[in-house]
C-alpha cells in the first residue's frame, strides 16, 4: 500500500505504493471576499516526486523516505499477509488515502482517513475499521487475525469482544461530534 506521514504542523505526505510520486497535503484558508471568507481550512494537494520537490520540503521528504523504508522492512518481517491494509480509492489525491485527523484516548487511538474510513487501534493490539458506508467492520483480534463482517445487530450481540470495542468507539465518536458542534 501507500506510505504516509502526518507531521506536527498537520501537513501530510502520501507516497504511492510503487514509484516515486507523492502527494503533499496542507490545509489553507481559501481566499474569499473578506466578508464571507470561510473559517474552514481546505486541503490543498500538490504532487511531486522524490527527486523533484520544493526545497522547503527537504526534511519532510527525507522523513517520508525513512518511514517508507521502515514500513517495507516491517512488512517483510510480517508472517501474516493479512496484516497489509489495502485502502479504498479516493477522489482526493489521485486515489491516495491519507490521515485527516487523529485523537488519542484512554484506550485507543482514533484515525479518520480522507476516504472517510475510521480506524481505531486499541492499546491491547486489537483494531476496528469502519467503512464510510457504515455497512462493514473489519476487526483485528489480539492474535492479529483480520476478519471483515457486515455490521449487523447479530454480529454485535454474538461477539463480546467486537461489541465492547464498538460501544467504546460509539461513545468516543459521539463525544467528538458533540464537542465539534460547540
Amino acid at each position: 500500500g501507500s506510505s504516509g506521514v502526518y507531521f506536527n504542523d498537520s501537513t501530510k505526505t502520501v507516497l504511492e505504493a510503487e514509484g516515486e510520486a507523492f502527494v503533499y497535503v496542507e490545509r489553507k484558508r481559501i481566499a474569499g471576499d473578506g466578508i464571507t471568507a470561510s473559517r474552514k481550512l481546505d486541503p490543498v494537494l500538490a504532487t511531486h516526486t522524490l527527486s523533484e520537490y520544493p526545497e522547503e520540503l527537504q526534511k519532510k521528504v527525507t522523513l517520508l523516505k525513512h518511514f517508507r523504508s521502515y514500513l517495507v522492512e516491517q512488512q517483510k518481517k510480517s508472517d501474516n499477509d493479512q496484516a497489509i491494509i489495502h485502502a479504498s480509492d479516493s477522489s482526493e489525491g489521485d486515489g491516495l488515502v491519507y490521515l485527516k485527523k487523529w485523537v488519542r484516548t484512554k484506550h485507543a487511538i482514533f484515525f479518520r482517513l480522507s476516504d472517510q474510513t475510521v480506524q481505531i487501534v486499541f492499546y491491547d493490539h486489537t483494531e476496528v475499521l469502519l467503512t464510510p458506508d457504515e455497512r462493514h467492520i473489519t476487526y483485528v483480534d489480539k492474535q492479529r487475525n483480520r476478519n471483515t463482517y457486515y455490521l449487523t445487530e447479530d454480529l454485535v450481540a454474538n461477539n463480546g469482544e467486537i461489541s465492547k470495542r464498538l460501544k467504546y468507539t460509539k461513545e468516543i465518536l459521539q463525544q467528538l461530534l458533540d464537542s465539534h458542534k460547540r
